[in-house]
Order: C-alpha cells, then structure tokens, then sequence
C-alpha cells in the first residue's frame, strides 16, 4: 500500500450454462467493503478448459486506490499475498504504479509472485518488505540460504526438493513461526526432536529414503494436523540409474511412539513404505482423523485399534504396493 497507487483482484466465479458471457450480480464480501476505495470495474476475458473445450468468459476487475484503511480490510480476509483464491475470495492480488504499470503481480492457482523491480530496487526493500522473501528468478536457493532467508523472513512455509535440507533439519526450530514443512531429500535419515517444538506446525510432509523412527517429542506438536511419510525415495532421479530402492526388511521405520496419541488435533496421517507391523494403542485418541494411509507394510492384518478410530475417518489399508 506504502509503495503503490492502486491494487487490483479479480472475480473468477462464472455462472455457469450458456451464461458464461454474464458478469456475476452478487458482489464479493472483500469487494462491497472495498467500496469506499474502488476506483474502476472493468471485464477481462477469461478462460477455462481443456484442449477438447475452452469456455471466454467476462471476469468483473475490481481496481481500489491503495491506502491504510483498504490493507486493513484486505488483511481480515488472508495474510498472504497467494491467499486469494476459492470461496468467497477473489483472485490474483496485483499492485501497480501510479503511472498504472504492474508492481506486484500474482497468480493464486499457480502459486506464482512476481515483483517488477531491479535487483538493487529488491535489495533496498529487504527490509521494508520483511516478510515478503525476493529472490532473483529461477535462482537456485541452497538449502543453508533458503534457511537464513526463512529466519530472516520469518516464513510460515519451508519447502525444498533436493539433497542437502537434511543438514538444516536441527536448525529449523529456529523459524519458531513455521506451520509447514515439506521436505524431499533421500538425505534425511532422523527427525530431531527440536522439529516438534514449533509452536504453530501445523503440517509436515517428508520424502525420504529409509527414515528412522519418529523421536517421542512428536507428542509436543499439539497443533500438527497433517502428517506424510514416504520412503523409498531415489536421492538423485536424474543420476545413479543402479541405485535400489531399500528393502522392506532394511526399513528403519518399524515402529511409532504411543506420544502419537497426543496429536489430536491430526486431521490427515500418509505412512508410505515403512517396516510397520503394529500401531500404538494410544492411536484410539486421534478422533479427529479424517483420512488414514497405510501403504506398504509389514501389517498382516489392520490393527484392532483401527476400530476404535472416529467411525468416519477414511481409511487406506494395503500391505504390498508401490515397490
């Protein structure tokens, strides 16, 4: 708002039938409180398909003038800038100059931000914009400077693909405002017990090769609603065609600490290709569970907690598969 004239978003919603040539009648929540700040509505084609059919459809732009008040109202709504999409949100949050060149430009479905501005420009706004991580286009972050960017910026997400995150794993405690962490390196053998005293983790995905037991922390991650586990994964796809996946029997995975029953708030749990053969008892306190993925285990039969779970979670059952 500080640096710009105007901001933009636009109404995906389209009608539906033959009407797709309408404007929608009803206006978004964010856009009638908006109102006092609205500068110009306009209509830009759109469309939406597949290679057999594309429906062009009219899109209402919404154009507000940039000022304190209109970034309180838009920050009720979602504190990121690649918040806006689905429900009753609009899309594409875009920020533009006075001369009405596009400073900011977002693109919500594909989780794409762009800042038009040189590199000096960036470097000048590190600090004005902490909290808005600005790396040059297509850079290739190691996993120690996406980490020291993440502390600086304090990120909610941490994301890396690639060797190399399992040496900042003890680290990333640090980042005390993290809610999610999805990590695939074939590197990462063990999860310290620091990773589940972040306060706010909320999920956590790990693609691995042959991951040790979960340390009896993970009961402090009070918060964590989705967890994932994958092993087997190839620590570089593109090289070392001779490499093997572990055998079942090599798998390090063969148990889960009772402290996984203090996860209640866990929505959704994905163990892919572990040595398994059993599941705490503790796991009858994880009612919230709404989807359960065993994959590829050691399990002969489902364990008889299983049905002491909430009578509507959804559960996958498989004991071979995958490899």
């Amino acid at each position: 708002m500080q640096y710009c004239a105007t901001f933009s978003l636009f109404d995906s919603r389209i009608l539906g039938d033959e009407r797709f040539d309408q404007m929608p009648t009803s206006l978004l929540p964010v856009v009638e409180k908006l109102k006092p700040y609205l500068i110009e509505e306009k209509a830009q084609k759109q469309n939406i398909g597949t290679e057999y059919e594309t429906i062009i459809y009219d899109a209402p732009i919404y154009v507000w003038k940039c000022c304190p008040e209109a970034g309180t109202i838009l920050k009720t709504y979602t504190d990121h800038l690649l918040g806006w999409m689905g429900g009753e949100l609009p899309e594409d949050l875009s920020f533009q100059n006075a001369d009405g060149k596009i400073w900011l430009r977002t693109v919500t479905h594909e989780r794409y931000a762009e800042l038009l501005v040189t590199a000096a420009e960036a470097e000048n706004l590190k600090e004005p914009l902490r909290g808005t991580m600005l790396v040059e286009p297509k850079s290739d972050l190691s996993p120690e400077k996406l980490f020291e960017l993440a502390k600086f910026h304090q990120s909610d997400i941490f994301e890396y693909t690639g060797s190399g995150s399992a040496a900042i794993l003890p680290r990333l405690h640090e980042i005390e405002s993290l809610r999610k962490i999805d990590l695939f390196d074939a590197g990462v053998e063990q999860l310290p017990e620091s990773l589940f005293e972040l306060p706010h983790l909320q999920s956590l995905t790990i693609w691995t090769s042959n991951l040790h037991p979960l340390p009896s922390s993970i009961g402090q991650a009070r918060h964590l609603q989705h967890l994932k586990i994958c092993n087997g994964s190839h620590p570089a796809p593109n090289q070392d065609p001779e490499w093997k996946v572990p055998a079942k029997e090599e798998l390090k995975l063969v148990s889960l600490p009772e402290e996984m029953g203090q996860l209640t708030q866990l929505q959704e749990l994905d163990l892919t290709y572990t040595g398994l053969t059993d599941l705490p008892t503790s796991f009858k306190h994880l009612q919230k569970l709404k989807w359960l993925s065993l994959t590829n285990h050691k399990m002969d039969q489902q364990p008889a907690v299983l049905a002491e779970l909430n009578p509507h979670t959804q559960v996958t059952f498989q004991r071979d598969g995958l490899f």
